[in-house]
């Protein structure tokens, strides 16, 4: 077993497919199929469901395994670029970041790590705090910009700052002369939430904890859809993130008031997998990260809304 045997099966994971594995690699599909049955012999049981017409899928020991050469191979490619300690750090990193998130800050740390780390390729993946979560897990993301939702104890978490929660209301809504909420705000009225598992567990789990019902749950997959149907009256929505406008996509208007209940504020994490290693590479983008929430201007201070940063290790 080689690890150019090892690179090639992971490569059919990730491509759910032979053929696409071998165009990505500029090799034969024989290559690639040989270096399945390798592993499979080896092992002793299949690693993949092929699946006629559509490709393969990995089996549940697959999905184990390849995990675990995700991170050999990573630190093999560490350990290489080591070799060049003298001279520019060198890597390739995944970051992932939830959705929600991405539009404020990933432009922000892509910009940090091309300045100060030009020789580490940066790819990035958009997800929703589930699949951050088993991104992390199986390696195919290094690090992960996300809530404090679903995280389990397998993640080591660095805290970037706490946010407080508001609620969603359109601009001509009377709640807007009070200038602050509450939970009970909600209750009886149409709720906008973002149909996100980890992130619709918390925020329902926040209202029944304060006995708060709903007239209606009207459940969407994007924060900007969730913005509009407020801004058009058709319910309210509760958020822990704002953006710097008032408008929605269709130009109507809608405020973020400040929830005045006394809770638990919700932390913006920078999360890792404990189960690997992390490359020098991963290590210094993480430093980056890091300083580029730190160092971003303390929007919407006067209104309560960003409340502290806490950096854990």
């Amino acid at each position: 077993m080689s690890l150019r045997q090892l690179h090639y099966a992971l490569a059919a994971a990730d491509s759910g497919n032979v053929t696409e594995a071998a165009k990505k690699l500029h090799v034969s599909q024989p290559a690639i199929s040989a270096a399945i049955a390798v592993l499979e012999r080896h092992y002793g049981t299949a690693l993949f469901t092929r699946l006629p017409g559509q490709g393969v899928a990995p089996t549940n020991f697959g999905r184990s395994l390849f995990a675990d050469i995700r991170g050999v191979l990573k630190q093999v490619r560490s350990v290489l670029d080591l070799a060049e300690a003298s001279g520019p750090l060198r890597g390739e990193i995944t970051i992932g970041v939830y959705r929600a998130l991405a539009p404020y800050y990933l432009p922000a740390i892509l910009q940090r790590i091309a300045a100060e780390l030009p020789d580490v390729a940066v790819s990035f993946d958009e997800a929703d705090l589930d699949s951050l979560v088993a991104r992390l897990h199986d390696g195919s993301a290094d690090l992960a910009v996300t809530y404090d939702v679903g995280i389990d104890p397998e993640l080591s978490i660095r805290r970037l700052y706490a946010l407080r929660p508001f609620i969603l209301v359109p601009q001509d809504h009377p709640l807007v002369e009070t200038g602050r909420t509450h939970l009970r705000d909600l209750n009886g009225k149409p709720l906008v939430l973002l149909d996100q598992t980890a992130s619709a567990q918390y925020v329902l789990g926040l209202l029944h904890a304060r006995n708060v019902r709903p007239e209606r749950v009207i459940r969407v997959q994007s924060f900007e859809l969730q913005r509009s149907f407020v801004a058009n009256g058709l319910g309210l929505a509760l958020s822990h993130t704002r953006p710097l406008v008032a408008t929605s996509y269709d130009g109507k208007e809608l405020a973020a008031l400040p929830v005045a209940d006394r809770m638990e504020p919700q932390h913006v994490l920078l999360a890792a997998s404990r189960r690997h290693r992390a490359s020098v590479a991963s290590n210094a983008v993480a430093e980056i990260v890091v300083k580029v929430f730190a160092d971003l201007p303390l929007a919407a201070v006067d209104d309560g809304i960003l409340i502290s940063r806490k950096k854990r290790a």
